[in-house]
């Protein structure tokens, strides 16, 4: 599987705390406030009814307590203090009865004559069989009972390499006394007020799932955590498709601040901004689904050049949103403010976009580009003749395509864009992630070897039994070579296994291993084209690539293309130190300054004919 479907895949992480407390009364707990009286007169009183509750106090034996309390509360935190023996007659006249509680508004003791309430405390003191009533002075208020208030945790969950940061905000549900409902948030995955399900909260441990729409059984997110009594931090594990991944969460202080956490991310654009948005929709001209999306253009009232942006693999929202960074926001952000019009999309299946990108072939995937296209060149702000698209890695190969099917594509430039078939992709890319990663180079052979037999038995629709048994092969045998993979249990191997699987199934996925941009490129031959890779680009390696779609052009006589690699740049056209997936969410750049001026640059001199009015 590509290494951009494995890394937006979500990873959904939440905790949510109660804090439970117990009244105690000379080192018992007591679960309800009753009254107390007392009077000497065992013979007119009617034996107590059985209940399991008891208010023991020093100088008497408890023995019952009615199970109809006078006060439907407990305002005991501890009882401190004695019961004095009363006098013995049957008036109001023992008033030197007193009970001292931690509630000051509990701490009158009086008499009352044999006809007494029904709520009872019985007790022995100095050998009369008492009964007892506390009262509350009148002129005191009775206090609510307390009422949990809202709390915010904080934590990681350890994945595979790497670490995901989570925030949880949570309080008590109103529609449901006792119960508690939650939100949560993954900055680096730009997930906000996501909410929970199946809460379970007690005082010793936290269980509670959180499941996207659609989500199968497997898929759904289950977090268990254990802590002590009401601790601020938890400890337990996530797991979800057959993986257990390690979570720790602390609960926030109060006063203590969110603003700080999460990821980094200065060059994301925030509103409002000097140019028209409008969210905006178009239908796909082959089955009629419904893609979403995010125009924005100069508002000078002049017609501009525009583009399309294309994402990369997996299904993309119109922001290409990963670990955080949103580089086709940035880029719009970009382009816009620079004279050009942009429309970026939901892939099928995502945000706003009906339908199922793993259900979808390239052919329809380049008709959906097609149809942006005709979209944008219909809006006022843009002039129709000076529009083109901008494909991200596998983006790129819808770019190609769809420049060679549709005349109306006037231009088109490829970021991180693929030069080889699929087929020859994943096994360089493979090759690339795992040298960065301290693998031995003598083991790389047989890798590449083993990963194009497995290709091969997914193109021939071979046995499952017989592309499992290379899966896991090959698997086992990256895993080893990754020197700076974490340890893998054998639940979280099946479950890799499992889900790649999986993916060799999906039409995408096959879309991908079949296609060669090469034939594409060759019809080119007018079709102004810019390439640009990083040097750095581990999962579509530039030199292999960008010289393989340099020779397809030449081979088009195109005369009109530009091939840069940008130094010091990786997939993500983000400075970096080596390029490996794992510094993507640690790099606070989202696009580097460099690259967005290559692009803009290009396309502007692309289209430079003057505005429209």
């Amino acid at each position: 599987m590509a290494v951009d479907q494995l890394l937006r895949k979500n990873f959904w992480l939440v905790v949510l705390p109660l804090v439970a407390t117990a009244a105690l009364l000379n080192a018992q707990a007591v679960t309800q406030l009753v009254g107390i009286s007392l009077t000497p007169d065992d013979k007119t009183l009617a034996a107590p009814p059985p209940v399991a509750k008891t208010v023991p106090m020093s100088n008497a034996s408890a023995r019952n307590v009615s199970a109809e309390p006078i006060l439907n509360r407990n305002p005991f935190d501890h009882v401190t203090g004695s019961l004095k023996p009363p006098p013995v007659d049957d008036t109001n006249v023992a008033s030197n009865a007193t009970l001292d509680t931690s509630d000051p508004g509990y701490r009158s003791l009086r008499l009352q004559n044999p006809a007494c309430p029904a709520s009872r405390v019985w007790f022995q003191n100095s050998g009369s069989l008492c009964q007892a009533q506390l009262f509350k002075p009148a002129d005191i208020p009775v206090a609510a009972a307390p009422v949990a208030a809202p709390e915010a945790w904080i934590g990681s969950v350890s994945l595979l390499g790497a670490s995901l940061e989570v925030v949880a905000h949570l309080e008590p549900d109103p529609a449901k006394p006792g119960a508690w409902r939650g939100r949560l948030d993954i900055p680096m995955q730009g997930l906000k007020d996501f909410p929970l399900q199946d809460v379970d909260v007690t005082p010793g441990g936290l269980e509670f799932t959180l499941a996207p729409p659609g989500a199968s059984e497997a898929q759904r997110a289950v977090f268990i955590v254990e802590r002590e009594p009401n601790a601020a931090t938890a400890e337990g594990e996530l797991s979800q498709n057959g993986q257990s991944f390690p979570l720790k969460l602390r609960r926030l202080a109060p006063g203590e601040s969110l603003v700080d956490l999460g990821p980094r991310r200065p060059q994301t654009p925030k509103p409002p901004y000097p140019y028209t948005v409008r969210d905006v929709t178009f239908t796909s001209s082959v089955d009629g689904v419904t893609l979403a999306g995010t125009f924005t253009a100069p508002a000078d009232g002049l017609k501009h050049p525009a583009v399309v942006l294309l994402t990369g693999s997996g299904a993309q929202d119109r922001d290409e949103s990963i670990l955080g960074h949103k580089p086709f926001l940035v880029l719009a952000d970009h382009l816009t403010r620079n004279g050009v019009a942009v429309l970026r999309y939901d892939d099928r299946g995502v945000g706003g976009s009906g339908g199922h990108l793993e259900k979808t072939p390239y052919a329809t995937q380049q008709k959906d580009a097609s149809a942006a296209l005709t979209w944008l060149q219909g809006q006022a702000e843009v002039d129709p003749k000076r529009t083109g698209l901008v494909g991200h890695s596998e983006g790129a190969n819808l770019a190609i395509l769809t420049a060679a099917a549709d005349k109306k594509v006037g231009f088109i430039v490829l970021l991180a864009g693929m030069g080889v078939s699929g087929k020859e992709i994943l096994p360089m890319q493979m090759a690339a992630l795992l040298r960065a990663a301290g693998a031995a180079e003598d083991a790389l052979p047989g890798l590449v070897t083993l990963e194009n037999k497995l290709i091969a038995a997914i193109l021939r629709q071979a046995p499952r039994a017989e592309i499992e048994g290379l899966a896991r092969d090959l698997t086992r045998r990256q895993l080893d070579q990754n020197k700076q993979q974490s340890s893998v249990t054998p639940e979280q191997l099946e479950a890799l296994i499992t889900s790649a699987l999986a993916a060799f199934a999906t039409e995408s996925f096959l879309s991908l291993l079949r296609h060669d941009p090469r034939p594409s490129l060759r019809k080119l031959k007018k079709t102004p084209v810019l390439a640009l890779g990083g040097s750095l680009d581990l999962q579509v390696p530039p030199r292999e690539n960008l010289g393989e779609i340099e020779k397809a052009l030449k081979a088009a006589h195109n005369k009109d293309f530009t091939i840069k690699i940008l130094p010091g740049l990786n997939h993500l056209f983000q400075h970096a130190s080596t390029g490996q997936v794992e510094e993507y969410s640690k790099i606070e750049e989202t696009f580097a300054p460099e690259a967005l001026q290559e692009i803009s640059a290009w396309v502007l001199a692309h289209t430079s004919a003057g505005l429209a009015k």
